[in-house]
C-alpha cells in the first residue's frame, strides 16, 4: 500500500499540470507493483505538458485488479492467461491482463503503442522527446500467438526487456515474480538431459547395458553416448530422477513466488551416437529412431500424468529423430516435440527450395505432434563467422506465419551474443514482435526501428541492409548455423568497397550525436570484419613465386582493411564495455579483432616450401574451443607478428606428448592421429601431420584434446590431396629440457602443401 501511495504522490507532485495519476489495487501483486513502477517511470520520461483523453485531463490510469477493473469484468481471473486489456471509461484508463504477466503487457502495449517508447536491449531504448499526449477512447486487447516466446542468450540479462517486448521466458536468466515468472521448463535442464538422469559416471561401470551400443562398445555420457531406450530398467530410472526433479521445480517456484514449471525434459544427450544393439535397432525399423525415442518418452509421460496430469514432458527432434515417426507413432497429448533446425539456410524464407526438407518436417511433425514446437537458430556457431552481414530478418514474416498455420505452438530463438551479432537489436525487436502477433507488418515495423534507432542515417542503413539481402537472393548464398567464412562470399570485394561508402554517409549523417554514431559504427563492425578478413585470407603461394594473400594489395587497399581493423579496434571493445562484465567481454572481442591489425602483407616464404604450391593459414583461422587459456597473442618471433598460443598447464592433454591429426566430421573418422617429435629444439619449426585427401567436412586438430582446430571444409581444397605441416614453438621445462620460463605451445600457421 505504501508503494502506491508513493508512487501517486510522485505522479501528482512531479507531473506537469497533474495531468494524470496511477492507481493500483489495495494489495498490489508484485507485478501489479511493477506495472505501477513502470508506468511511473516512462511517462515522466514522455509526458511533458497535458496528458488527455477524450479532451478531458487529468487522467486516472486504474492498474491491476482495482475496483473499476471489477465493476467492468477485467479482473486478472476474468481474462485468459496472457491475455492483455486497455480500455479507457470517460478520464480513467485500465490496464490489466490474466495470469501473472498479463497487466505488465497491457501497460508496455500502452507504453509502445500510444506514447511511441520501444526498448532495444539490456542498454538500449527509445523514448520519444517529452510532449503533451493527447488520446482518443481506447479499447484494446489481445493475447500472444505462441504459448512458449523465448529468444534464448548464453549471457545473463535484465529480465524486464523480455517482458517488455512479451515474451514469456529470457534464456539464461530467471524471470523473477516482479514480472511476472516466466514459462520455463523445470530442472535439471530445458534440454540433453539423459545423462542427468541416468548419469554415465554413476552406472556405465556396474551398468554398461544401460547405455548406447557404438561400433560394439557400451558408451555413455552427454558427449560421446546415448542410453538404450529397449532396456527394461531405464524407464523406471527415469521416472523415479523425475519425480524427483518435478517436485524440486515446484518447491523452488513456491520459494521465489512464481508459476510452477510446466514442462520437463526428457531428450538426448547432445551427440549422434544412438544405439545399435539388436533390439534398439529392430524398433528403429519400424518406427524410425524418432519412433523408438517417441514410444520411450510417452511411457514416461503416462508415468507423470498419474500424478501430475498439468505436467508436459518434452523432448527433441534433433540429429536422427528429426525424422518423424512412423507405423502410427504419434506424440501422447502431454507431450511436447520441439523440432529443430540444423540444415536450413538461414538467410533464405522457409518457402524458399532450398528450405523445403524442414519446411516438409514441420509439416509432418504438426500430424503426429499436437504440442509441437521450433527450436530456432539465429547463432551462428563458427567464431570466424560472428558479426558479418546475415540478412536473416528478412525472412521473418514468411517463416512466423507459416510456423503459426502449421500449428506450432512455441518458439525458441537461439541467438548470439547481443554485443557480437550482426543487426542484433533489429532482429530482436522483430522476432518479439512476430512471436506475440506473426501477421504484422514486417516492412512497417523495420522502418520504423531503423528510424528510432538510427535518426538520420536511417534511410541509409535500411538501403544497406536490402542490398545485402539482394545480394544474398541475386547469388544463392547459403548461411547455415555452422557456417565458414566463405558462405559470405555473396558480398565480393566491390560490395564491399560499395557499402563502406553507404557507411561512410551515414557516419556523417550522425556526426553530431554520440549515441548514434556509436550504433553506426557498431552496425559497421560486421562489414568492417568481413573486409578484414578478405584482407587477410589464406595466402596462396605458388612455386617460385613472391608471397601473396589470395585478396590482391590493391583491393584490399580498395577495402581499407587497415582503417577496418582499427575502427573495430575502437568501436566493438567500447560498445561491449556497457555491458554487464563489459570488461571481460571488451578484452575478448579486442582479441578477437587484433590479429587483423597485426597480419603482416608480407614475409619470406619458409626455405623447404619455395619450390612448392601451398595455402597458408595463419593463427586467426584457427578455432580455440577454450578461450581462457588458448588465445590470439602477439609474437615477435614469428614471421607472422601472430600465434594461438596454449597455458600447458591449464590442460592435462597439452602436457607432452603433443599430438597432431585429422579429423573427418562428415563420416565422425580419424584419418590421421599421432604424436609429434619436437627434438628439433626451440624456436619455430615445421611439423608434419600426415598426407590426405582433403573431405566434404574436416578439421587438423592440434593437442591430444584437440583444442586447436583448422575447418577445411572450403572450397578450395575439398577433394584435393595434401602434406599438412604446422609451425609451432614449444617453451617451458615440460617441453624443453633446461628451459625455465613458461610452458607454453605458440602454432602460428598450418600448411596444405600439394605433392
Amino acid at each position: 500500500m505504501k508503494l502506491i501511495q508513493t508512487l501517486t504522490i510522485l505522479c501528482a507532485c512531479s507531473l506537469m499540470a497533474q495531468s494524470y495519476c496511477i492507481k493500483g489495487p489495495a494489495n498490489p501483486k508484485p507485478q501489479e507493483q511493477t506495472a505501477i513502477q513502470e508506468l511511473t517511470v516512462y511517462l515522466a520520461k514522455r509526458i511533458d505538458g497535458t496528458l488527455s483523453i477524450g479532451g478531458k485531463s487529468p487522467v486516472t490510469f486504474q492498474v491491476g485488479d482495482t475496483e473499476l477493473a471489477k465493476q467492468h469484468k477485467l479482473l486478472s481471473t476474468d481474462l485468459l492467461d496472457e491475455e492483455w486489456r486497455i480500455k479507457s471509461i470517460g478520464d480513467k484508463i485500465i490496464l490489466n491482463g490474466g495470469g501473472t504477466r498479463g497487466v505488465l503487457y497491457a501497460t508496455y502495449h500502452f507504453l509502445e503503442d500510444y506514447c511511441g517508447i520501444h526498448w532495444w536491449t539490456d542498454i538500449e531504448e527509445y523514448i520519444p522527446k517529452a510532449s503533451p499526449l493527447t488520446l482518443d477512447k481506447l479499447d484494446a486487447s489481445g493475447r500472444p500467438k505462441f504459448l512458449q516466446r523465448e529468444i534464448y542468450r548464453p549471457r545473463p540479462s535484465n529480465p524486464a526487456i523480455a517482458i517488455r517486448n512479451r515474451l514469456n521466458a529470457n534464456g539464461a536468466t530467471p524471470v523473477p515474480k516482479e514480472y511476472g515468472g516466466s514459462f520455463c521448463f523445470g530442472p535439471p535442464s530445458a534440454c540433453h538431459t539423459f545423462d542427468n538422469y541416468v548419469p554415465a559416471a554413476k552406472y556405465l561401470k556396474e551398468h554398461p547395458e544401460y547405455f548406447s551400443l557404438v561400433k560394439g562398445k557400451r558408451v555413455g555420457g552427454q558427449s560421446i553416448g546415448q542410453l538404450c531406450l529397449t532396456n527394461p530398467d531405464i524407464k523406471r530410472i527415469v521416472v523415479e530422477n523425475l519425480l524427483e526433479q518435478i517436485a524440486k521445480g515446484e518447491a523452488d517456484a513456491a520459494k521465489a513466488g512464481v508459476p510452477a514449471p510446466r514442462v520437463y525434459d526428457v531428450s538426448m544427450n547432445d551427440n549422434h551416437n544412438r544405439c545399435q544393439c539388436d533390439a534398439c535397432k529392430a524398433e528403429e525399423a519400424k518406427y524410425n529412431p524418432s519412433g523408438l525415442y517417441l514410444n520411450f518418452v510417452n511411457a514416461i509421460a503416462a508415468e507423470v500424468k498419474k500424478t501430475h496430469p498439468n505436467i508436459y514432458i518434452g523432448t527433441l527432434a534433433y540429429f536422427f529423430t528429426e525424422e518423424p515417426p512412423k507405423g502410427g507413432v504419434r506424440a501422447a497429448e502431454n507431450v511436447v516435440v520441439r523440432l529443430c533446425d540444423t540444415g536450413s539456410n538461414g538467410a533464405a524464407s522457409i518457402l524458399a527450395p532450398e528450405n523445403r526438407r524442414f519446411r516438409e518436417l514441420v509439416q509432418s511433425w504438426k500430424d503426429v505432434a499436437a504440442n509441437l514446437f521450433i527450436w530456432d537458430y539465429a547463432i551462428l556457431y563458427t567464431p570466424s563467422t560472428n558479426g558479418l552481414p546475415f540478412p536473416s530478418e528478412f525472412t521473418y514474416s514468411e517463416q512466423y506465419k507459416f510456423y503459426y498455420e502449421n500449428n506450432v505452438k512455441g518458439i525458441f530463438w537461439e541467438h548470439q551474443e547481443v554485443y557480437r551479432s550482426d543487426f542484433n537489436e533489429l532482429k530482436y525487436f522483430l522476432e518479439a514482435k512476430l512471436l506475440e502477433e506473426p501477421y504484422l507488418d514486417v516492412e512497417k515495423l523495420t522502418e520504423e526501428f531503423m528510424t528510432c534507432y538510427f535518426g538520420p542515417a536511417a534511410k541509409l542503413m535500411l538501403e544497406y541492409r536490402k542490398a545485402v539481402n539482394s545480394l544474398r537472393k541475386e547469388r544463392n548464398g547459403f548461411i547455415s548455423w555452422k557456417p565458414q567464412v566463405e558462405n559470405f562470399s555473396f558480398i565480393d570485394n566491390n560490395d564491399i568497397i560499395r557499402f563502406q561508402e553507404l557507411f561512410d554517409k551515414s557516419e556523417t549523417a550522425v556526426a553530431g550525436d554520440k549515441r548514434l554514431l556509436a550504433r553506426v559504427r557498431h552496425a559497421r563492425c560486421g562489414l568492417d570484419r568481413l573486409a578484414c578478413s578478405r584482407g587477410t585470407s589464406p595466402v596462396r603461394h605458388k612455386a617460385d613465386e613472391a608471397f601473396a594473400f589470395m585478396a590482391d594489395k590493391e583491393t584490399a587497399d580498395k577495402m581499407n582493411v587497415a582503417i577496418a581493423a582499427n575502427r573495430q579496434l575502437e568501436a566493438w571493445p567500447a560498445w561491449c564495455r556497457q555491458f554487464r562484465g563489459g570488461t571481460q567481454l571488451a578484452r575478448d572481442m579486442r582479441s578477437m579483432i587484433l590479429p587483423y591489425s597485426l597480419t603482416k602483407e608480407s614475409y619470406d616464404v619458409p626455405e623447404q616450401f619455395l619450390s612448392c604450391n601451398y595455402y597458408e593459414y595463419q593463427a586467426h583461422f584457427l578455432i580455440s574451443h577454450n578461450r581462457s587459456y588458448i588465445v590470439l597473442a602477439e609474437d615477435t618471433e614469428s614471421p607472422c607478428g601472430i600465434a594461438m598460443r596454449m597455458e600447458v598447464n591449464a590442460d592435462p592433454y597439452f602436457a607432452p606428448p603433443f599430438a597432431a591429426g585429422y579429423y573427418d566430421t562428415g563420416n565422425e573418422k580419424t584419418l590421421i592421429e599421432h604424436n609429434i617429435d619436437i627434438s628439433q629444439g626451440s624456436g619455430y619449426h615445421f611439423y608434419y601431420v600426415g598426407k590426405l585427401k582433403i573431405p566434404e567436412k574436416g578439421v587438423v586438430f592440434l593437442s591430444r584434446s584437440w583444442r586447436i582446430q583448422l575447418d577445411t571444409t572450403r572450397g578450395e581444397l575439398v577433394g584435393k590431396e595434401y602434406d599438412i605441416w604446422f609451425s609451432a614453438r614449444f617453451t617451458g621445462p615440460r617441453y624443453m629440457k633446461g628451459e625455465t620460463g613458461p610452458d607454453f605451445v605458440f602454432v602460428d600457421r598450418i600448411i596444405l602443401v600439394e605433392p
